[in-house]
């Protein structure tokens, strides 16, 4: 029969490795928030958008890159689908398809994103396409957004990966359903991730009308 020396032991010995227990899951759940307020406090949310303006001098349109999160963030590597077409980073084929070529040569102005720090509150132009302001560049492109406005056009899609200074890494777009960036492991897989937003983020390809 155990004693009650023993009996006192063992109920010692496994308050011990309750006590043990708690404490190991007590630091790993401290571990975690610490970690979750690091994430929170370097968190870049880099948005995309497809900007047209115009006015008494010039008309233009640009791809413009904003940092509205709290921390920077590192652009590795972007990709530009276009319909119909393969996928490209150059930049200046995404004006001409955008645009059209009938509105005439622009004045562009570019910047490189590869490798890029982009801090938080930081509004930049992938590249700035300009025409003078005349009545045939305003209607030329007026007309091309009319199209993409009304469907019947498909609008090309900049996909850009950017990491934290954490090395956690995201995807965002000029999809318009894709309302925040996609978490990804790495920016190594940027065309497979570009495919599966599409898949699932695209609104449905125009219908072309025809003649009866």
């Amino acid at each position: 029969m155990m004693g009650q020396g023993n009996k006192a032991e063992m109920l010692i010995a496994v308050c011990a490795v309750i006590t043990s227990v708690v404490a190991l899951f007590i630091g790993w759940s401290q571990m975690r928030v610490m970690k979750g307020q690091q994430e929170a406090e370097v968190w870049p949310m880099v948005q995309l958008t497809h900007e047209t303006d115009f006015n008494d001098e010039t008309v233009s349109y640009a791809i413009t890159v904003e940092n509205a999160g709290v921390g920077p963030a590192l652009i590795d590597s972007f990709v530009i689908a276009m319909p119909g077409q393969p996928t490209t980073t150059d930049f200046y084929e995404l004006v001409d398809y955008m645009v059209g070529k009938d509105i005439g040569d622009p004045y562009t102005a570019f910047r490189s994103l590869e490798g890029r720090v982009v801090r938080h509150g930081t509004e930049m132009n992938a590249i700035k396409a300009s025409w003078d302001s005349t009545d045939e560049t305003r209607a030329a492109l007026q007309r091309r957004l009319t199209q993409f406005v009304a469907g019947e056009e498909e609008s090309a899609v900049v996909f850009i990966c950017y990491c934290s200074i954490l090395e956690d890494c995201w995807v965002s777009s000029t999809l318009d359903a894709q309302t925040r960036p996609e978490p990804v492991k790495s920016c190594t897989a940027l065309d497979t991730t570009s495919n599966a937003l599409l898949a699932s983020h695209a609104p449905p390809k125009p219908v072309k009308a025809t003649n009866p």
